[in-house]
């Protein structure tokens, strides 16, 4: 029973990173479109938008990552 456990939160874990990354790089992108389009600088902010996303999804693969891998080191002293 805890090996099903363990496997659905490790597919949930995988599922939450990839979310992450996708929505930090859709809202820069948006962002980037949308300053684009009322200053009129296209392409410009659309891709210094795009890598500020793409950074921040990394970020946020680092920042879980982290954060599980505390965790297991933790479980494991106990």
């Amino acid at each position: 029973m805890k090996e099903f456990r363990d496997l659905f939160r490790n597919i949930g874990l995988v599922s939450s990173m990839g979310l992450s990354v996708v929505i930090a790089i859709a809202i820069g992108v948006w962002l980037g479109l949308t300053i684009d389009r009322w200053l009129g600088t296209a392409p410009w902010f659309f891709y210094l938008f795009m890598f500020i996303g793409i950074a921040a999804g990394f970020r946020n693969i680092h920042l879980i990552a982290s954060r599980e891998l505390r965790k297991s080191a933790d479980d494991e002293r106990s």
